[in-house]
């Protein structure tokens, strides 16, 4: 083995074999451009337990248990940002407000705790006090865990924060905006494995495993989605994310239909076999696509139970399709750029965004776009939004992009026209198909991101 590895000098079956360790650890599947990245997580690894990266290579090979732990710390990926898919956190206070008292929630695959303290803003927003919530956060990493336990972020993964909320909850400083102490409290972080721990903990009101599911390989899914629901109490809701519902299947779950976009339930009388067996794709489409609030009211009201029917048997998995690179392999300044984007720094990400522009990349003008609507520059963010549009008209997180940025502007016909612009984009991709853009979405996420009822334009990726 060579002295020297050199961050993008592993080869293919090296790869491989770093990509078995991971998954034998942690039961994770990557795509192919996160696959890429284990170099040079390999490289970032090997500087913080002070080896070479040959050496560190070496031991990671062998199975050497630290090593091995220090490297999951610098390859999961954790990509997350307050309030992501608001309309969970909208049905579980109605359903938790409705019942009272105590309340216990499981945050499984937390990452660096954005979704954890947005559940507990939320509840107690919603008037539940403080004593009477309690989540659990989980996750592999530990050093995401310590971030989270620290509870201060970058105004990047806040973007989506409403003004009240972020004057009740937050506290901006110079290191970032630090959760307050009464959003903290309820909170309990603690390291678990979902593919090889047992769940750590049983009767939850509700259990989240948003965007975790889709790194798990088929197999898997089923072993972890099992794990989960036996966490719930009956009549327990678990939210995954839109496009990680039809994994569900045949399950035993109810199914909600909340703000358009669906929720599972565990029953509280256990289901019978199912009757029929639609395909995942039928599934979804049960969700109509509809213009922003043109729902009824009394179909609003009715989100408590559209289907009390169990989901139906899944077919058999079929391959996933391949994850198209979202850059080039030598745009090194877009990966530098959306690194920077999570850290908060956007002078640089503005620098770097910029020279990538200069190349033609579409996604260089989407980030530009986000770093002036962080500054408050909505105009100036269309501009650029429109801009990465003129290089590629079937850039669908581009027209979702503007529909958030219409409706802040009270465009309501402009943020309509860009949200059918969005689906027609993305007609004839698979669900699991992934989008080019800067944040992960896949194309079955958007659609049901896009067909939500009554939302103040589009929340971001799922």
């Amino acid at each position: 083995m060579n002295e020297v590895v050199r961050a993008d000098a592993l080869d293919e079956a090296t790869l491989s074999r770093v990509e078995d360790v991971l998954r034998e650890a942690s039961g994770l599947a990557l795509t192919s451009s996160v696959r890429r990245s284990l170099s040079t997580a390999l490289v970032r690894a090997a500087e913080a337990r002070k080896l070479t990266p040959a050496a560190f290579l070496k031991a990671l090979l062998a199975r050497e248990p630290g090593v091995v732990e220090t490297f999951i710390e610098y390859a999961v990926i954790g990509e997350t940002y307050f309030f992501r898919h608001p309309e969970h956190l909208h049905e579980l206070t109605r359903v938790v407000a409705a019942h009272g008292g105590p309340v216990n929630i499981w945050s499984a695959g937390c990452a660096t705790g954005e979704e954890p303290y947005s559940i507990t803003m939320a509840l107690l927003a919603a008037g539940v006090p403080v004593e009477n919530i309690h989540v659990l956060a989980t996750d592999i990493s530990a050093r995401s865990l310590g971030r989270a336990r620290v509870g201060t972020y970058s105004p990047w993964s806040v973007r989506r924060v409403e003004p009240a909320m972020e004057k009740r909850f937050l506290t901006a400083h110079p290191g970032g905006m630090s959760v307050c102490t009464q959003a903290r409290e309820p909170v309990e972080f603690r390291r678990h494995n979902l593919v090889s721990d047992l769940a750590p903990v049983s009767n939850q009101d509700a259990v989240f495993c948003r965007n975790v599911l889709i790194y798990f390989p088929p197999e898997l899914v089923r072993q972890v989605l099992t794990k989960l629901i036996g966490a719930l109490a009956p009549g327990g809701l678990l939210f995954l994310s839109p496009a990680e519902v039809p994994l569900a299947n045949g399950l035993g779950l109810e199914m909600l239909d909340v703000e358009g976009t669906p929720v599972l339930r565990r029953p509280v009388t256990p289901l019978g076999p199912p009757k029929e067996t639609p395909s995942a794709a039928n599934t979804l489409a049960r969700w109509k696509l509809e213009p922003f609030g043109t729902r009824s009211a009394s179909s609003a009201s009715a989100r408590t139970l559209q289907a009390r029917t169990p989901l139906p048997a899944a077919p058999p998995a079929a391959p996933a399709p391949p994850a198209r690179e979202t850059f080039s392999p030598e745009d090194d300044a877009m990966r530098q750029a959306v690194a920077a984007a999570r850290e908060g720094q956007y002078d640089r990400v503005e620098l770097l965004a910029r020279e990538a522009a200069r190349k033609l990349v579409p996604e260089a003008y989407l980030l530009l776009a986000m770093v002036a609507e962080t500054r408050g520059d909505l105009n100036g963010a269309v501009d650029c939004v429109r801009k990465a549009l003129y290089l590629e008209p079937q850039l669908a997180l581009g027209h979702a992009t503007l529909v958030t940025l219409y409706t802040r502007l009270e465009r309501r016909e402009d943020a309509e026209r860009a949200r059918q612009n969005a689906l027609r984009a993305l007609d004839g991709l698979d669900d699991e198909h992934p989008l080019r853009g800067v944040e992960t979405m896949t194309a079955g996420g958007l659609r049901q991101a896009l067909s939500a009822r009554g939302r103040v334009g589009w929340q971001g990726a799922p």
